[in-house]
């Protein structure tokens, strides 16, 4: 299994590699998004000081992400939570553990922001046998959190490993869902997303073993609720190469779309630990291509590091008959920027009656689609409001000349 160490927090003692100091790291500018619209770069200051940098996770102005620090005794590396807020340091969680042999990372919180979840794990001599558990805080009158309490039984099963904890919504069951990665029996194979509900009284559903996983490994899920989409990284041979990043979307009928591999963010490398910002649209991964901090690696660098960037929204346009309603094919469509001037975008005699057209989000557009023996539709279309995550779709109807 290519890159076990990303996978199995039994072996965290070598998957968080690095030279982070241990109780704070270096300043840094503010974690503005580094790229412009469409783009993704590495991010700046103390998320990439060194060594591995996974499960960057934003909520308002704080990020929190995993790291690894220097053992109080011995040798050797323990992966810790960390967090950064907005022209700040970032800082070692009070929530970390202080036995050297208990590892904490993948830090997430639910949409209340009352709870965080992380995963937990504990050496042991046979660390073949070890797994890992999700664990949660409650947060206390005073906003510290509280004590640490384990999943149940039936969620960290025995013998599994269970890990890369995501918090969302569920639309149309109405209840707070949780979802994980595990290992366990009855997945399709490898690792597999699961989730579970999270009942008002507390109590945890049993969990539900997606249908979009395969042979290979899916894992670091992220649930965006406002679109009722997954996202997670999957290993399976049709990406670009390594672990690539997926998205899925559950349809109004509780339906799963099948998965789109999300190209912008993609690489002949390694991509995990997807997330998304709604509020600032910024999108967050890990990735152990080559970068600025690794430029001569052909092989991937030996570290992972954070990447974000605003990515490009997508305008699906489907094209039908004023006439019959009938979907109609052999279309031509020119998307022009209306500030440049310039026509970004042109289809001759469209093999689709429903096409996916690439735009940036806060641009006006004007969509112009044409087809022998109808007349010309013109459309303009301002892209404020919208991004990747929620394309704008437009029917488009065309009048059949008489």
């Amino acid at each position: 299994m290519k890159h076990l160490y990303l996978l199995k927090p039994l072996l965290a003692c070598c998957f968080f590699v690095g030279q982070i100091q241990a109780q704070q790291l270096e300043p840094h500018v503010a974690h503005q998004p580094s790229a412009s619209s469409g783009e993704v770069k590495l991010v700046g200051g103390s998320l990439n000081v060194g060594g591995n940098v996974l499960a960057p996770f934003r909520y308002g102005d704080k990020i929190y992400f995993s790291a690894s620090v220097p053992k109080k005794l011995g040798t050797g590396k323990v992966s810790r939570l960390f967090s950064t807020m907005r022209n700040g340091p970032a800082t070692l969680q009070t929530i970390n553990p202080k036995e050297d042999e208990t590892h904490a990372a993948y830090a997430t919180l639910n949409l209340a922001a009352d709870r965080i979840y992380y995963t937990i794990f504990k050496e042991s001599h046979l660390v073949q046998q070890g797994k890992s558990e999700i664990w949660y805080r409650a947060k206390q009158y005073d906003g510290t959190w509280g004590n640490i309490v384990a999943l149940p039984k039936h969620i960290n099963q025995s013998g599994t490993i269970n890990t890369h904890p995501a918090c969302g919504y569920d639309f149309l069951l109405k209840k707070e869902v949780l979802y994980f990665a595990s290992n366990r029996p009855g997945g399709k194979g490898g690792f597999d997303i699961w989730f579970c509900t999270v009942e008002r009284d507390g109590t945890f559903g049993n969990p539900v073993n997606l249908p979009y996983n395969t042979e290979h490994d899916e894992v670091t899920p992220h649930f965006f609720t406002h679109g009722q989409m997954v996202f997670f990284s999957s290993n399976k041979p049709e990406g670009k190469g390594g672990f690539d990043v997926y998205r899925c979307e559950k349809t109004t009928t509780g339906t799963w779309e099948a998965p789109d591999n999300l190209g912008a963010v993609n690489s002949a490398f390694d991509e995990l630990h997807f997330s998304y910002h709604q509020p600032t649209k910024t999108s967050y991964f890990c990735s152990n291509r080559p970068n600025d901090n690794c430029q001569n690696a052909p092989k991937g660098c030996p570290d992972f590091s954070v990447f974000s960037g605003i990515l490009s929204g997508s305008l699906l346009v489907n094209t039908r008959s004023e006439l019959d309603n009938t979907a109609l094919y052999g279309c031509n469509i020119e998307l022009e920027n209306m500030e440049t001037g310039t026509i970004e975008v042109t289809i001759l005699r469209s093999e689709n009656s429903t096409l996916e057209l690439p735009i940036l989000t806060g641009k006006k557009y004007r969509l112009i689609v044409s087809r022998p023996y109808f007349f010309p539709v013109f459309m303009e279309l301002d892209s404020s409001g919208f991004d990747f995550a929620n394309p704008i779709k437009k029917t488009v109807y065309l009048r059949p000349m008489k």
